[in-house]
């Protein structure tokens, strides 16, 4: 009976240790974002090499090796946006009577926290109205921003549509 209140003292120990070990570890790449995106420079072509029914337990051999010009790298995709946290617009539904239905894209910049700092009409809807309905209710908004940035950048796409089932009377 000693013997097993022996072990399972020592089990629940370690099991401790394991576990405040591991907060303690976790704690020091709480700050890593992951390796750097490789850029398309960095990319090796595939090189031709001898089919499967000739191989051998020798290295592979490669065979006429080309080299494949490298396109010179694409421009960065616009940042993606990405609403966290969306309070409904100061405009009432009365005051937008009428100017309900419309796409608008907005340019919009934010700051290491999420925050809206500007907010533009950059593709009117051709209703000022709906534009500036659109440009006020973004700006109570937050975004998601990755890591380390100093804030995102992009343009949001809006679409209001009075007919869609989510509007209110």
């Amino acid at each position: 009976m000693p013997r097993l209140r022996l072990t399972t003292t020592l089990s629940f120990i370690a099991l401790l240790v394991g576990i405040v070990g591991t907060q303690v570890l976790s704690g020091f790449t709480d700050d890593w974002t992951g390796p750097p995106p490789r850029a398309a420079s960095q990319v090796v072509p595939r090189l031709h090499r001898v089919p499967p029914a000739h191989r051998s337990h020798a290295a592979p051999r490669v065979v006429g090796a080309r080299r494949e010009p490298v396109a010179p790298p694409a421009p960065p995709a616009p940042a993606q946006l990405v609403p966290l946290d969306t309070p409904p617009g100061p405009s009432s539904w009365a005051e937008l009577r009428g100017h309900l239905d419309g796409r608008v894209v907005l340019a919009i910049d934010t700051d290491g926290s999420g925050r809206v700092i500007s907010a533009d009409v950059a593709r009117s809807s051709g209703d000022p109205v709906l534009d500036a309905h659109a440009v006020a209710t973004v700006r109570r908004w937050r975004f998601a921003v990755p890591a380390g940035a100093n804030g995102a950048q992009g343009e949001l796409p809006m679409r209001f549509d009075s007919a869609a089932p989510s509007t209110p009377p």
